[in-house]
């Protein structure tokens, strides 16, 4: 059998144009592709806050993603966890039925 490529990690270096995060319980580097100039994919920026002055915070709306700190009202006018404000022709609870026998209008009985 012919003797393969060396992997990434056995060279220390990660793919071209991927992630230099090493994903320590996967044994190799993160595989996601990054943007033009940077080192780590958005998921991994975190590992890279020594290389940039930004710094990023948890989503105060959805603490799955995390934002700029400086970015963070503007976020919050368009993250999608926000809450939505209801139609005009939307009712509380109007098929929800009555709740006492004390509520029903003397006209219904």
């Amino acid at each position: 059998m012919a003797a393969s490529a060396p992997t990434p990690h056995a060279t220390g270096f990660p793919a071209e144009g991927r992630c230099g995060y090493y994903v320590a319980k996967k044994k190799r580097f993160c595989r996601m592709v990054v943007a033009t100039g940077k080192r780590f994919c958005g998921e991994h920026a975190g590992a890279a806050e020594e290389e940039n002055a930004r710094k990023r915070i948890v989503c105060p709306l959805d603490p799955k993603h995390t934002v700029y700190e400086d970015q963070l009202a503007k976020h919050l006018k368009k993250c999608n966890s926000r809450e939505k404000p209801k139609p005009d022709f939307f009712i509380q609870d109007i098929n929800a039925g009555l709740k006492d026998e004390a509520d029903i209008p003397e006209q219904l009985v």
